[in-house]
């Protein structure tokens, strides 16, 4: 690892960190892309413009490999899949004219590997790897890739016991780059938690007629089997499509209602 800059070797310490966190054997891509991500160089920058975090990176190698038992002190293995990788962010900084590996070629390195690891952590994130890759060939070129501003949510419901199942909608949504805020007048997309027998409270009214004179788009999420109240949702003039979310296909439902936010405000990620 000659070729590579301090902040590339530091990736694999944090990387080391991260693999002994979790009581991993060896260290693989997905333990790559979170030193990648907690080393907090030109790479991080990259993947936090995708709307990525630690935390959630984190969870989703957990949910990748599990959690093994106890480990032996000292320096562990890589995975041959972290060798390739590796092994392509030297290709990539050579293919590109430079001297040195510096986190973005690790990056692209990550990205070029195949097999179960950093780029089904990717996925599992929402996050295209596409885009990604893109993005750090435009921060070696010096170009600025702006990411659109995140989504800022307001979850409106009428129940109490909605409490926690907004609270797993909001959880979910901040892994996809969705960041959920307590005031109604600073959303840009208002979420109306629906449930069956729903007919809206004088709050919830005033939550959305205060979203339709900003002009926020409003999009009815349906638990627990109901149905769309066409006639008892507020007028607004700009209510978007609406998402059912169901508890046994919970994960897909929210990163569908990611992909509707997205549509729903375009330019706003």
């Amino acid at each position: 690892m000659e070729r590579f800059t301090e902040s590339a070797r530091r990736v694999s310490v944090v990387a080391l960190q991260e693999a002994r966190g979790l009581n991993h054997t060896s260290i693989g891509t997905g333990h790559l892309l979170l030193g990648l991500i907690g080393e907090g160089g030109a790479a991080a920058a990259v993947l936090a413009s995708v709307g990525l975090s630690l935390p959630a990176c984190r969870a989703r190698v957990l949910e990748v490999h599990g959690r093994g038992g106890p480990t032996a002190p000292g320096h562990l293995p890589f995975t041959a899949g972290a060798k390739r990788a590796l092994a392509a962010a030297v290709r990539e900084s050579l293919a590109l004219g430079h001297r040195q590996v510096v986190t973005e070629h690790l990056l692209l390195g990550v990205l070029a590997t195949d097999g179960v690891g950093a780029l089904d952590v990717l996925a599992r994130c929402g996050v295209d790897a596409t885009d990604v890759r893109d993005r750090a060939f435009a921060a070696l070129a010096g170009i600025d890739l702006s990411a659109p501003r995140a989504a800022r949510l307001f979850l409106s419901y009428r129940r109490p016991q909605d409490l926690h199942l907004a609270g797993r909608i909001a959880d979910r949504l901040d892994d996809f780059g969705r960041s959920v805020v307590g005031d109604v007048g600073e959303c840009d997309v208002l979420l109306a938690v629906v449930g069956p027998d729903w007919a809206p409270t004088e709050l919830m009214r005033a939550e959305v007629a205060r979203a339709a004179r900003r002009s926020v788009p409003v999009i009815p999420v349906l638990v627990d089997g109901a149905v769309l109240p066409v006639d008892q949702l507020p007028v607004t003039g700009h209510v978007a499509d609406h998402v059912t979310v169901r508890h046994e296909t919970f994960r897909a439902d929210v990163a569908r209602l990611a992909d509707v936010v997205r549509y729903a405000q375009p330019g706003i990620g």
